[in-house]
């Protein structure tokens, strides 16, 4: 899956998560970013709960998600008692689970509102809701073969099947098939997950493009906290995208270890290896004449801090060192000053 190449690029990186939160299925990228799944594991728990959604008799359900809060929406939902509230997103986004057409004209009815409210593709299967309960005892058959030994969930794994006063349970142990079978049928608790997050903290989407941007971005913003999707929906170049978002995260305090991203040097290199000094020419489209150096500092004006600098050095230091009438810089003065401009921000 996916998520798996992600998930390894970013340990390759020497990047490890102090917290892990999934939504939905992604809790499935929980078990393996937590250590509980291996990568076949992961990939055989998917298709699991992909064949036992189809291979059950469901009712023709729909999902959709709306922009207000589950506790805004749970009081509207008294004239519609045939859908339930799959997702509790954040204070401002839920997602509805039910019978397709009370959906549809639950949501045609708060687009009359002035709410937003849009259909999501589900292939007509209302997860998150007593609706999907029928496919449980498959989904759980199939997952005790592919997870015959349960490993324990690391403190780092925030659940967002499971609410937090019951994260004490016996359920919440371990990344287990009963586990993972209840996240099929419980709401998803993904506000309440996230509110655990810590302020200041860098948050990485893993996730086949950005969905949860918007999100993430609207219930975050008080804690400044820095999101970075490794994924976009529309960009045409991915690779160039999530290069991108490792530089991003490096340039926001992160120590990476870039090496495992290009192929291992072996050395001595062959014959045959082509010189890159070729790449490195001295610019001879200009003359530089040392009596007219401290005129050419000035007249770059984004270099106003060094030619500021220098001036001084020059006017103090420089000006009592000639050689045959020239002005030249002494080799332990540009030493001395280099150290200085190390220090220039």
């Amino acid at each position: 899956m996916f998520q798996i190449g992600l998930v390894d690029i970013l340990f390759a990186l020497g990047i490890t998560p102090d917290g892990i939160v999934g939504h939905s299925v992604g809790e499935l990228g929980c078990a393996y970013a937590d250590g509980c799944f291996t990568a076949e594991q992961m990939i055989l728990a998917a298709h699991a709960r992909g064949k036992a959604s189809i291979e059950t008799d469901t009712i023709d359900g729909k999902m959709a998600a709306i922009g207000l809060g589950y506790k805004q929406m749970k009081d509207m939902l008294a004239d519609y008692p045939t859908i339930e509230i799959a997702c509790h997103n954040a204070s401002d986004s839920c997602t509805l689970s039910g019978p397709s057409a009370d959906v549809e004209a639950l949501v045609e009815s708060l687009v009359a509102q002035g709410i937003f409210a849009r259909a999501v593709n589900v292939a007509n299967i209302a997860y998150h809701s007593r609706y999907i309960a029928p496919a449980a005892p498959r989904l759980l058959q199939y997952l005790k073969k592919v997870i015959p030994s349960p490993k324990p969930r690391s403190s780092k794994w925030i659940s967002s099947s499971i609410l937090e006063d019951a994260w004490g349970s016996p359920l919440a142990q371990t990344s287990s098939a009963e586990y993972h079978t209840n996240n099929l049928l419980s709401s998803v608790f993904f506000e309440e997950a996230s509110a655990h997050i810590p302020a200041n903290a860098i948050c990485i989407e893993i996730a086949p493009h950005g969905l949860l941007q918007a999100i993430l971005k609207r219930s975050l913003a008080e804690k400044e906290v820095v999101n970075i999707p490794l994924t976009l929906r529309g960009v045409k170049d991915g690779v160039k995208f999530i290069l991108n978002s490792i530089g991003k995260l490096y340039l926001n305090g992160l120590d990476l270890n870039l090496a495992p991203l290009y192929p291992e040097v072996q050395y001595p290199v062959s014959r045959g290896t082509k010189p890159l000094g070729h790449f490195v020419d001295w610019e001879h489209g200009h003359e530089y004449k040392l009596s007219e150096l401290e005129v050419q500092i000035k007249s770059y004006p984004a270099d106003e801090e060094f030619a500021g600098l220098f001036h001084e050095v020059y006017k103090t230091n420089v000006n009592r060192h000639t050689l045959r009438g020239y002005v030249l810089t002494p080799d332990t003065s540009a030493q001395d000053e280099t150290e200085n401009l190390e220090q220039v921000e």
